[in-house]
C-alpha cells in the first residue's frame, strides 16, 4: 500500500467521522461566513500565520545553532535563550490564533484533511520537544560556556529543527492534499 493509498483511507475515515457535521456547523458560524465573504481575509490570516512559523523557527534555529556552535558564541547561552524563546512562545500564540481563524474559515478544508491532522500531532510533538529542549538549554546555560554541548543536545538541537521542518512542510502540503 502507497503513501498515497494511505492518505486516501484516512481521508476516507474521517468522511466517516463526526468531523463531517462539525465542519458544516462551523462553517454556518456568523465569523466563517465573514472570512470567507472577505477576500482578503484567508490571505491576511495566512500571512500571519506563516509570519509567525518564521519567527518561532527562526527563533528556535538560533538557540539550536548556538548549541552546535554554529553561530552566537559571542553571546552567552543564558544570553541567546533570554533573547530567542520569549519570540518562540509569543510565535505559538500568534500561530494558535491564526491557525484557529484558518480552521474556522475553512473548516471542511482543514478538519476532513489527513495532512491536517498530521501536522497537528506533528505540532504536539515539536511544542513538547521545544519545552524540553528549552528546559534542558536553560538548565545548563550556566555551565554552558564553560565546556561545550552534549552529544544528546547536539542531537536533540537537530532533531528539534527536522521536526519543525516536518510542520511547515505539513502546513504548505495542507493546500494540496485532497479532500
Amino acid at each position: 500500500m502507497s503513501i498515497s493509498d494511505l492518505l486516501f483511507e484516512f481521508t476516507d475515515w474521517l468522511r466517516g467521522t463526526s468531523l463531517t457535521e462539525l465542519s458544516l456547523a462551523i462553517n454556518e458560524l456568523s465569523l466563517s461566513l465573514w472570512i470567507q465573504t472577505h477576500f482578503w481575509a484567508i490571505p491576511t490570516i495566512q500571512t500571519v500565520h506563516i509570519l509567525s512559523i518564521g519567527a518561532l523557527f527562526g527563533s528556535a534555529m538560533m538557540i539550536s545553532l548556538r548549541v552546535l556552535g554554529v553561530t552566537g558564541m559571542s553571546r552567552t547561552m543564558a544570553q541567546t535563550t533570554h533573547r530567542y524563546i520569549p519570540w518562540i512562545w509569543w510565535a505559538l500564540v500568534l500561530l494558535a490564533i491564526s491557525g484557529l481563524l484558518l480552521i474556522i474559515g475553512e473548516p471542511v478544508r482543514e478538519l476532513i484533511n489527513p495532512i491536517f491532522w498530521i501536522k497537528m500531532v506533528l505540532i504536539i510533538v515539536a511544542v513538547i520537544a521545544t519545552l524540553a529542549f528549552n528546559g534542558a538549554v536553560k538548565r545548563r546555560a550556566a555551565k554552558w560556556d564553560a565546556g561545550a554541548a552534549t552529544g544528546g543536545l547536539r542531537l536533540a538541537a537537530i532533531l528539534l529543527l527536522i521536526l519543525w521542518c516536518a510542520v511547515m512542510f505539513g502546513g504548505r502540503w495542507i493546500a494540496y492534499a485532497p479532500v
